[in-house]
């Protein structure tokens, strides 16, 4: 089982890290498998769960240069 982090999803889809913690705050991707070892907490997800993310991306999500009416988000 091929395990894919945040980091390593945010370099495969071409996006920052923050974008993919936004995206997983927003429910709008599936949250990773949470892990602790060793005290260190790893998130990943596994290909099934990837290809999700991968299709989020490439259905909903322009990037920098292109225009599109985005709402405002409130943090929290």
């Amino acid at each position: 089982m091929t395990k894919i982090s945040i980091s390593q999803a945010a370099r495969r889809l071409g996006v920052h890290r923050t974008t993919i913690h936004r995206w997983i705050e927003d429910g709008l991707i599936p949250k990773p498998i949470s892990e602790d070892v060793a005290g260190a907490r790893l998130r990943y997800w596994n290909e099934a769960d990837f290809a999700k993310v991968e299709d989020y991306k490439r259905q909903n999500y322009w990037g920098q240069g292109k225009r599109k009416n985005r709402v405002k988000r409130s943090r929290k």
